[in-house]
């Protein structure tokens, strides 16, 4: 085995680690020979161990029950009281003990779902507790964490330095007390050593990506499935599997010099098996085997971040903040944008400071709160005044994202949209002054002229601008209140429906998302949630059938529409449809080649008298089988032939 630092030893089991901690010594269990390399020479950029630092007051170390062996090596490693958690009693009061303090909460991953991870951070928030997660693909990782943990602090030689990678506009800044912003490049950062690495990019809980560099959380030789065995064009230390052309480099998180990494990326901490794509390729995960100490990131995926949060983490850091009270403060953020519950998590010691007070870079300034405001009721009248009210509404969001972000081909059919709309009114108009018997049949063809050019736009433009479509149809409208919803049929997050009204009488709107998943849901109360099924997996080359269901007196259009998770691609398949009440099977069949293994996209949209409604539903995509191969038994996904279905009430 290679040799570690002076103050630290492998052991073999727990039981040997707790001895060598009896000698005053740092202990971390022995893992395969590829990982006891990379984590010693780590380790050797540590500075030496320090078992006699005391305890923070009020700070203590908490495991869940069936991790008490591990949660009471990490507490008199840190010399903390060690406590042991039932997650079923996290709705009682005082759960966490007394309030006040922090808690470091010590589990191996596979037990930190979100259905886990929610109820815990909000019970912290309720007793004004900070939170941190030491946890790791197995025992050895948990200790290797600890060990990093159980390092000296060093003198501080110098002004602290942050790099902010931003991933979605390909700039890089250096961020420095003292000194004003400093642009740079990806090259001399990914080279170079810094206290804290901040990136925000798209991605998942899986990959990122930073331009001519894709982050990939694979920490091995290659991606594993559910099954324990190799991936069929899975992800490989040379190879992406989110670029099967080669076009950039794959990056592991474990290889990035910083001892503090912020990841704001959508659902960036995954724990929990299967909770996104169902592989053992862990941004996360990976990170903590890696340099950095904590790991500080989005816990969902229905944030939407911007270079807002991390200049506000970097200036919280700079300023001697601890990690817990920054993560606090990234979830108070998160509320005032109207996000429940927590949206950060830190993986890390909450009561770890990176430096000392200094508070020459300013915070950005907060978003402005949401301002309270009168519901309109709505007024008695025109059915057909109010849904063209609607529709313009509709139009004029997605014209607000294209003076954000210009999109040619989203402009034509936003302006298509708009003639048909405008063509309705002046039918509508013409009729209050001397109606004839035909105006509502002319309004009607209109309206399916108006839903085509919706349903268009999914095609028309290489994203499908189905995010700018949901904000859009929600950007004239507050929030009401919430109301218990099912849990999600891919992950089993816990969700709730948002009911939304407007101040200018227009129609009001319910939304649905997942932490995880994303948007589930929006549309009006005069279109009916639609009964979905769906295959468990997709395979490249092999149709998919999609099963739809409409109620009585339906009608309109709709469109199914299958997309990669890189909305860069293009679509995979698409179909557009009639809407007639009872049950439609749209067979979708995505490509052969080039279809990197991912959690990909299925959009279903309803039109209908200038109303829509959306639905999004996630599934993996799985190597190409033979039809010739039956499919093997199991869990989903991937496991079982049997459909399933989201259903709404």
């Amino acid at each position: 085995m290679p040799r570690l630092p002076d103050g630290y030893r492998w052991a073999s089991t727990l039981t040997d680690a707790a001895r060598l901690l009896d000698e005053a010594t740092v202990p971390v269990l022995r893992p395969a020979t590829e990982r006891a390399e990379r984590w010693a020479d780590i380790l050797h950029t540590y500075p030496s161990p320090d078992l006699t630092q005391g305890a923070p007051r009020h700070a203590r170390v908490v495991s869940l029950v069936g991790h008490e062996d591990l949660g009471e090596l990490v507490a008199r490693a840190l010399g903390r009281p060690h406590h042991v958690l039932d997650p079923a009693r996290l709705h009682e009061p005082r759960v966490l003990g007394s309030n006040g303090g922090s808690i470091l909460i010590v589990a191996r991953s596979r037990a930190l779902t979100l259905s886990v991870l929610m109820p815990l951070l909000d019970a912290a928030a309720r007793q004004n507790t900070l939170a941190g997660f030491l946890t790791g693909r197995d025992d050895a990782a948990c200790t290797f964490a600890a060990a990093k943990l159980l390092a000296s602090r060093p003198d501080q030689a110098g002004p602290a330095r942050t790099a902010f990678l931003d991933g979605t506009t390909g700039l890089t800044h250096v961020l420095t007390s003292g000194h004003p912003d400093q642009r740079s490049t990806l090259t001399d950062v990914l080279a170079s050593d810094f206290d804290s690495l901040m990136i925000d990019a798209h991605g998942s809980a899986a990959h990122a990506s930073l331009g001519t560099v894709t982050l990939c959380g694979l920490s091995g030789p290659a991606e594993h499935g559910p099954d324990g065995k190799p991936l069929v064009g899975g992800c490989t230390p040379t190879a992406c599997k989110t670029d099967p052309m080669g076009r950039t480099r794959p990056l592991a998180p474990h290889a990035l010099r910083t001892r503090v990494l912020g990841l704001f990326v959508c659902n960036a901490i995954t724990l929990g098996e299967a909770e996104q794509y169902p592989s053992d390729v862990s941004l996360a995960l990976d990170a903590v085997e890696g340099h950095p100490r904590a790991v500080l990131g989005l816990l969902r995926g229905d944030l939407d971040t911007s270079g807002h949060e991390p200049r506000l983490t970097t200036a919280s850091l700079h300023s001697g903040a601890r990690l817990g009270q920054i993560a606090a403060l990234l979830d108070a953020d998160g509320h005032r944008r109207d996000i429940r519950g927590p949206s950060v998590i830190l993986l890390g010691d909450p009561e770890q400071q990176l430096h000392e007070p200094d508070t020459a870079i300013a915070a950005p300034a907060p978003p402005a709160p949401a301002t309270a405001r009168t519901v309109a009721d709505a007024e008695a009248l025109s059915d057909w005044r109010v849904r063209l009210a609607d529709a313009e509404a509709l139009e004029h969001g997605l014209y607000a994202s294209l003076a954000r972000r210009p999109d040619a081909d989203l402009s034509t059919c936003v302006e298509e949209m708009a003639s048909y709309r405008q063509t309705a009114l002046e039918t509508l108009l013409a009729a209050a002054r001397t109606p004839d018997k035909r105006w509502e049949e002319r309004i009607e063809e209109q309206s399916l002229q108006w839903g085509r050019a919706v349903l268009e736009i999914l095609i028309c433009t290489r994203g499908g601008a189905f995010s700018r479509q949901l904000i859009a149809a929600r950007a004239h409208h507050v929030t009401a209140h919430w109301a218990p919803a099912p849990a999600c049929g891919y992950c089993g997050a816990p969700r709730e429906f948002e009911h939304l009204t407007s101040p200018l009488s227009l129609t009001d709107r319910r939304t649905l998302r997942c932490p995880r998943c994303g948007p589930a849901l929006s549309l009006p109360p005069t279109l009916h949630p639609l009964d979905i099924s769906v295959p468990p997996a997709l395979r490249p080359g092999q149709p998919a059938e999609i099963h739809v269901t409409f109620p009585e007196q339906a009608r309109g259009l709709f469109a199914v529409h299958l997309r990669p998770r890189s909305t860069r691609r293009g679509s995979y398949d698409h179909a557009a449809l009639a809407v007639a009440p009872g049950r439609h099977t749209i067979a979708l069949t995505l490509p052969l080649t080039d279809t990197p293994l991912e959690l990909d996209r299925l959009w279903v949209v309803h039109a209908d008298r200038f109303h829509v409604a959306y639905h999004q539903q996630r599934l993996p995509l799985l190597p190409h089988r033979p039809a010739a191969v039956s499919a093997p038994a199991g869990n989903r996904p991937g496991g079982s032939t049997e459909s399933t279905k989201e259903t709404y009430t």
